[in-house]
């Protein structure tokens, strides 16, 4: 099986004479299926979630929400290449850095993660199962198999609900600039502004049917809610890909099926976009350039060594900038970023002048910075892909149309990602 693989991934693309059999040979290989389902909708828990996603008195100053950083018009994400939090102004396109501190790492979007297989949250995976048992989180009272805040541990359902938690307790983010609240104190200081403030007496009735028969309600609560909320509104599961692993190839343009036989073999984005959602989940250097101040002196080594999450893909034509700095304005740059990364890593270029930001994004031109990313770079990160133009085009076509749910694809016509390429049409549907 390993040598069968082995030798379709090098396979000269050229001599692919049937998409769909290469398609085919791979997911069987790969025991590719389409992205499932999410449990069934609690209609009352959801509600709940949708109020306060939108709900400004989840932060410290009553002056940013959940919404502000994953709007609905930036498809779950702001559009910016690094957030800008409390203090920031506007939606997507048009939110500004205005009094918000820089956060040193681009917003990602919440499409599938309430799904199966999502093992971590945050660029740094900050958020996951305790190999003991319980949560791991930047809150060691949340933490391990006995925690000491057990009311709330025990109180949430699932990651999603974790990470739910704590852009509410940052005060870069939602708790405010200068807050000398901890984190619990953030949380109960949250759940008293809404059982005991203007819309008290609505949330309380929310609160309870979403959860019948609790009497005592803690932040795990509200962030289960929350993530019902992510769970069913950003959902992306019906894509032409997820169509055609199900047997339905007519979703499917020849253009899109060479790009995904050159994504699952020559290409090789499966040594780090694996499985249904195509991310390991793990954590790579992939020679990203760094802008921005970074988390540190104008540097972020992510997790390690400036190892950073693996992103999953679906609707990444609608979630630009891309990588964790959201250094890469298109896709054509991700693409040619991969083509030779060694290359795109040492001669970066960038504007440091960004009318949303009122200081500069300034790249980190720095020799050991850049030596010290080159020397732990994944070592299954390829190297000289050389794909020809027309193989870039179809790998282009596949992740931005491939992969963007039927429901969302006549904004890729409204936003003119497609670039105009043939035969590579997005499938509008009612």
């Amino acid at each position: 099986m390993l040598l069968l693989l082995s030798f379709l991934t090098f396979l000269p693309y050229s001599l692919a004479q049937d998409s769909d059999r290469d398609l085919s040979q791979y997911i069987q290989m790969m025991n590719l299926k389409g992205l499932p389902a999410p449990q069934a909708k609690n209609e009352s828990l959801y509600q709940l979630g949708l109020r306060l996603f939108y709900d400004n008195q989840l932060s410290g100053k009553g002056n940013i929400s959940c919404h502000a950083c994953h709007s609905l018009s930036g498809y779950s994400a702001d559009t910016l290449p690094l957030a800008v939090g409390e203090g920031a102004e506007g939606l997507a396109e048009k939110r500004i850095q205005s009094q918000g501190l820089l956060i040193p790492r681009h917003t990602p979007a919440l499409y599938n993660l309430g799904l199966p297989g999502v093992t971590s949250f945050f660029w740094d995976g900050r958020i996951s199962k305790h190999p003991q048992g319980g949560w791991m989180t930047p809150e060691e009272g949340l933490n391990g198999p006995t925690p000491t805040l057990k009311d709330i541990a025990a109180t949430l359902d699932g990651l999603l609900a974790a990470q739910a938690l704590f852009p509410m307790a940052s005060p870069e983010e939602m708790l405010g600039q200068g807050s000398p609240l901890s984190r619990t104190e953030a949380w109960s200081a949250i759940m008293e502004r809404l059982f005991n403030g203007r819309l008290g007496a609505s949330y309380k009735r929310f609160f309870r049917e979403a959860f019948p028969g609790v009497e005592n309600f803690n932040i795990g609560h509200a962030a289960n809610a929350i993530a019902e909320l992510e769970r069913h509104h950003f959902l992306a599961n019906n894509t032409p890909w997820d169509n055609y692993v199900r047997g339905e190839k007519k979703f499917m343009t020849e253009r899109m099926k060479k790009g995904a036989v050159l994504f699952l073999g020559k290409a090789s984005c499966t040594n780090c976009h694996s499985g249904d959602h195509f991310s390991s989940f793990g954590f790579q250097n992939v020679g990203v350039p760094q802008i921005g101040p970074g988390v540190k002196d104008g540097d972020d080594k992510g997790r390690l060594d400036y190892r950073f999450r693996v992103a999953p893909l679906r609707n990444i034509a609608l979630t630009a900038p891309y990588m964790h700095t959201g250094a890469f304005a298109t896709m054509w740059e991700v693409i040619d970023h991969y083509d030779h990364p060694m290359r795109s890593l040492h001669h970066f270029s960038w504007n440091p002048k960004h009318p949303n930001y009122r200081e500069d994004l300034k790249l980190d031109e720095r020799p050991e910075t850049t030596m010290a990313r080159t020397k732990t770079l994944a070592q299954n990160l390829p190297r000289h892909l050389d794909l020809t133009p027309e193989e870039k085009k179809d790998l282009y076509c596949f992740l931005m149309v491939g992969l963007t749910d039927l429901k969302k694809q006549p904004d890729l016509l409204t936003k003119g990602v497609l670039d105009e390429i043939e035969d590579c049409s997005p499938r509008i549907t009612q």
